[in-house]
């Protein structure tokens, strides 16, 4: 219930936001591309939209990350429990009496 009534003041904040500014213009250089008379409140949400996009990028960026690290440390650990068993056979083998 709660985060029903803070999602809808959410909402209502940015209507607002939009509806004053929505009489406001700018121009908007992108790249050496001018663009000009662009509502404030669509800059601010182009702006918004590409942090997002940005931000998940770098989140995915990291979890890859993460997951190689995690299975280089499994291989490397199965790789030197391999060797170790390996050695413990080839010393047992030198031990028995025969």
């Amino acid at each position: 219930m709660v985060q029903a009534i803070l999602g809808a003041l959410f909402f209502l904040s940015l209507a607002l936001l939009v509806l004053l500014n929505s009489s406001y213009t700018t121009n908007f250089n992108l790249f050496g591309k001018v663009y000009e008379q662009v509502p404030v409140i669509m800059v601010i949400l182009i702006s918004f939209f590409a942090g997002v996009c940005y931000t998940i990028l770098f989140y995915l960026y990291s979890k890859v990350r993460k997951f190689n690290k995690n299975r280089r440390k499994l291989k490397q650990e199965k790789l030197e429990s391999s060797r170790q068993a390996a050695s413990k056979d080839q010393s047992d083998e030198h031990t028995l009496p025969g």
